[in-house]
């Protein structure tokens, strides 16, 4: 008996031990929307270049002043089509109106496989005013943010 007592613990130590994984059942975590804000065709940067160099235009002609605009946010609506439109369309201010009606359609938005509108805000730096090269603008991280609107 001992003997057979020792076979089995022997074969149990020798034969290699499956085991078995439960499955993950819980779909709590299944994303319904991912929300996907593109970018103009040259890219965010390429945008941010065309943005600073437009003000720095209307500054020379001298349309852009300090005391107005130094770290003024102006919001645009990317709408569902990729065109840019003013937010307020009331207020009609020149210096944003004229870069925007320069800029090519952006590739719309996209949630759950649906075209979305979102806003972009641009920010006139007071950097900008103070002479900064360009190349540093382009990398603050505010100079450009893009928000989702609720429909």
């Amino acid at each position: 008996m001992i003997r057979l007592c020792y076979l089995v613990l022997a074969f149990l130590y020798c034969v290699p031990v499956m085991a078995q994984v439960a499955k993950m059942t819980d779909t709590s975590k299944i994303f319904k929307a991912v929300d996907i804000f593109l970018e103009p065709r040259d890219g965010m940067n390429g945008f941010k270049v065309r943005w600073l160099n437009y003000l720095k235009e209307t500054m020379k002609e001298g349309r852009l002043d300090k005391t107005i605009y130094a770290d003024h946010m102006f919001e645009v609506l990317v709408a569902k089509d990729g065109s840019l439109l003013e937010r307020k369309s009331g207020s009609k201010d020149l210096i944003l109106h004229d870069f925007l009606r320069v800029q090519k359609k952006w590739k719309p938005g996209i949630r759950s496989g649906l075209p979305i509108f979102y806003l972009l805000k641009l920010k006139v730096p007071k950097e900008l005013f103070d002479q900064v090269a360009i190349e540093e603008l382009v990398a603050q991280e505010d100079l450009v943010k893009q928000e989702l609107l609720k429909e």
